[in-house]
C-alpha cells in the first residue's frame, strides 16, 4: 500500500537532504522524500531567515506589505525605506551579476552587500557593493550590476522608498569571466564643492589589475581610464552625474553614480535632491559663524564667490537635472505640472526676508517655496508660501520669490523644468536681515456682515503677518473642527448661521483673535395705506432682528434713517406717518 504524507519544515524533512535556510514542502511517496521549495517564501522579511540561491538567473515575486525594518538595518539604496525583504545569492563562478526590480508596482530601493569574513553575520559588518534608486532608463524601478567572486555569498535587499509597498519582482542574470573581477570596496559619495575647488573622485577595488576603467559624465565618455577622476578647478560645466565603467574581458558594469553640485557657501553636505523626501538628508543650514552677513548681491550667476565667514545669507546652489524623474503625485508648482523637480531644504541662519531666483539656469524654470509643521512625510505636509514663473526674466525664463523667514523653521524650495525641460539649474538665495518677519496683525477692525437668508456670505479679516499663518475658528465658544482657511464661505445662509465667529491666527512670532459677526436676516414685506390724514406703514417683525426706517424725497435718495430703531418681537409693527407731500420709505433690517 502506498503512503502519501505532506509536511512543512525548515531545513529538512525526515531524511531529506537539508536546504540552506529554505522553507520546503516535503512529500513522502512510496518511501521517496521530495523537498520542493515554497516560492512564496523566497523573499524573506528577516535577514536571518533569508533564502540562499546560486542559480545564474532568477525571477522572484513577492509582496512587502507586511515586511518590516530591523534594528540596525542599513538604508537600502541609500534612502529611507520601511519594508525590506532579503535573499542571499552565491556566485556560481567569477563574473558580473545584474539585479533589477522592473515589474514591481511601487517605488523600489535595491542594495547588494557582502561580508568580509564567514564569521560575520550582523548588519554592522555588511559592506555595500552596489545600490540604486530610480535607475537610469527606469521609472521607479532599480537596477544594480557588480563584480562577484566564485562561491562568495552576496546579500540582496529590496525595500520600498519611504515605506512604499506592493507587489515586487526581483530578477537577476549573470555573466561568467575567467579572472576574479574587480570588486568595489569604497566609492565617492554625492557632494557639493565651491567654484574653483579641486575635486577628486576615487573608486577603491580589489583585483583592480584585472579590469579596465572608463569614466562617464552625464552619459558621455570622458576618456579617463584610471580609478581616480581629478577635477583641478570645479566649474559650472562640471556639475552633474559621474560613474565609472568596469570592464572585465567583455562583461562590464558601472559603479554607483555620484552627483556633483556647487554650493558657493562651501557647504559640501548641501545638495538639491530629485525627490522631496530626500531633501532633509542634505539641507542648507545657515550658520552665522560669529561674523556678519555678506552684503546682498555678493553672488550672481555671472561670477559666484565663496568669500565670507557665514553660510545661508547669500549664495547659490548649482545642480544638474538631466537624470531627474517625474512624480505623478507631485503637486503642480505654481499651477504647472509634469516637469522634473529638484528640492532644496533651507534653514536660515537668522530671521529676515529671503529672495530666491533661478537666474543663470539653462532652461525655463518654475519655482515654489514651501514649509511644513512637524515631520515631513508626504506632499500633503507641504504649506505653500510663494511661487513664481518667469518674473525674474532672463534668457531662459527665470523665476523669483521673496518671503519672510525665521531661524527656527525649515523651508523647502522646488525648482521645476517647464514642459519637462532639464539642464543646469541655479538656485540663488539672498537673506536680508533688515526686513524682519512680523507677527499677525489686524489691518482694520472687522464689522458685522448682514445678509438676507439664502444669500452667500464670506467672513474674512484684513490681516498682515509673515507666513505660514495658521487659522482656527469658533462659533461663539464652540470649536469648528477642520475649518482652517483664512476665511469662511457660506454659499447659502440660514438664520442658524447667525453668530459671532472667532478667528484665531498664529505664526512663529505670535497670535491674535478677532470676532467676525454674521447676521442673517429674513426680508420683510411692507405695506403703506392711507388712513384719514395719515399714512399707515406696517410690516411683520422677527425676534432677534432690528428694523430701521429710512425715507427720501425721491426714489434715488439720498435716504435718511430715522433716529430710532425697532426690535422685532414676531408681531407686526404699525407706524403712522404724516400724509403731507411726496415721500418714499423703506425698511432696513439688521
Amino acid at each position: 500500500m502506498k503512503t502519501f504524507v505532506e509536511s512543512t519544515c525548515v531545513g529538512e524533512c525526515g531524511h531529506c537532504p537539508p536546504r540552506r535556510g529554505a522553507l520546503a514542502v516535503c512529500f513522502v511517496l512510496a518511501g521517496l522524500c521530495l523537498a520542493i521549495p515554497s516560492q512564496a517564501q523566497s523573499l524573506q522579511d528577516y535577514f536571518t531567515n533569508r533564502v540562499t540561491f546560486s542559480s545564474a538567473t532568477g525571477d522572484l515575486t513577492g509582496n512587502n506589505s507586511t515586511a518590516t525594518v530591523e534594528v540596525g538595518e542599513p538604508k537600502h539604496g541609500g534612502k529611507v525605506g520601511g519594508h525590506s525583504m532579503w535573499i542571499s545569492w552565491v556566485a556560481p563562478t567569477n563574473g558580473v551579476v545584474k539585479f533589477e526590480t522592473e515589474g514591481s508596482d511601487f517605488d523600489t530601493l535595491l542594495s547588494a552587500y557582502y561580508f568580509n569574513s564567514t564569521n560575520d553575520t550582523t548588519f554592522d559588518k555588511l559592506i555595500e557593493v552596489a545600490r540604486a534608486d530610480d535607475s537610469e532608463g527606469f521609472d521607479r524601478e532599480s537596477e544594480i550590476e557588480f563584480g562577484v567572486l566564485a562561491g562568495h555569498p552576496y546579500e540582496i535587499a529590496v525595500d520600498g522608498y519611504f515605506g512604499a509597498t506592493g507587489l515586487l519582482e526581483l530578477k537577476w542574470s549573470f555573466e561568467a569571466v575567467d579572472l576574479p573581477p574587480p570588486v568595489v570596496l569604497s566609492m565617492p559619495t554625492d557632494r557639493s564643492a565651491n567654484l574653483g575647488d579641486t575635486v577628486s573622485l576615487t573608486v577603491v577595488l580589489t583585483n583592480a589589475a584585472n579590469g579596465q576603467y572608463k569614466w562617464y559624465f552625464n552619459g558621455n565618455d570622458l576618456g579617463i581610464t584610471t580609478t581616480n577622476l581629478l577635477i583641478p578647478s570645479l566649474q559650472i560645466a562640471n556639475v552633474g552625474r559621474y560613474k565609472m565603467r568596469v570592464s572585465i574581458d567583455g562583461p562590464n558594469y558601472f559603479t554607483i553614480p555620484v552627483e556633483l553640485q556647487i554650493n558657493t557657501d562651501g557647504a559640501t553636505d548641501t545638495l538639491a535632491r530629485g525627490k522631496l523626501l530626500d531633501s532633509p538628508s542634505s539641507p542648507l543650514i545657515g550658520e552665522n559663524g560669529g561674523g556678519a552677513s555678506r552684503p546682498a548681491g555678493t553672488i550672481s550667476p555671472a561670477g559666484a564667490s565663496g568669500a565670507g565667514v557665514v553660510r545661508g545669507y547669500n549664495g547659490s546652489q548649482i545642480f544638474d537635472t538631466t537624470y531627474g524623474t517625474v512624480d505623478t503625485n507631485e503637486p503642480p508648482h505654481c499651477g504647472i505640472s509634469g516637469g522634473v523637480s529638484y528640492w532644496l531644504l533651507y534653514q536660515p541662519p537668522t530671521n529676515g526676508t529671503i529672495t530666491l531666483d533661478t537666474l543663470g539656469s539653462s532652461y525655463d524654470t518654475v519655482m515654489e517655496a514651501y514649509t511644513y509643521n512637524g515631520a515631513l512625510n508626504s506632499y500633503q505636509d507641504l504649506i505653500s508660501i510663494a511661487c513664481d514663473h518667469n518674473s525674474a526674466g532672463g534668457t531662459n525664463g527665470a523665476s523669483r520669490v521673496q518671503f519672510a523667514v525665521v531661524k527656527s523653521r525649515q523651508y523647502i524650495v522646488a525648482v521645476e523644468g517647464v514642459n519637462n525641460a532639464r539642464g543646469t539649474a541655479w538656485l540663488n538665495y539672498s537673506l536680508n536681515t533688515n526686513q524682519q518677519p512680523t507677527a499677525p496683525a489686524l489691518l482694520s477692525q472687522p464689522t458685522t456682515v448682514t445678509v438676507a437668508q439664502g444669500s452667500p456670505a464670506t467672513l474674512a479679516a484684513s490681516l498682515a503677518g509673515s507666513p505660514p499663518l495658521c487659522f482656527t475658528w469658533k462659533k461663539y465658544t464652540n470649536a469648528m473642527p477642520g475649518v482652517t482657511a483664512p476665511g469662511i464661505f457660506f454659499p447659502s445662509t440660514t438664520t442658524n448661521d447667525t453668530a459671532d465667529y472667532v478667528m484665531t491666527v498664529t505664526n512663529d512670532l505670535g497670535s491674535l483673535s478677532a470676532t467676525l459677526p454674521l447676521h442673517v436676516v429674513i426680508p420683510t414685506q411692507c405695506s403703506l395705506t392711507s388712513v384719514s390724514n395719515w399714512l399707515e406703514l406696517s410690516f411683520p417683525t422677527m425676534s432677534g432682528q432690528r428694523y430701521y426706517v429710512e425715507e427720501a424725497a425721491t426714489i434715488t435718495g439720498p435716504w435718511q434713517p430715522w433716529s430710532n430703531f425697532y426690535f422685532g418681537n414676531d408681531q407686526s409693527l404699525v407706524l403712522y406717518l404724516s400724509g403731507d407731500g411726496t415721500r418714499f420709505f423703506r425698511v432696513r433690517i439688521e
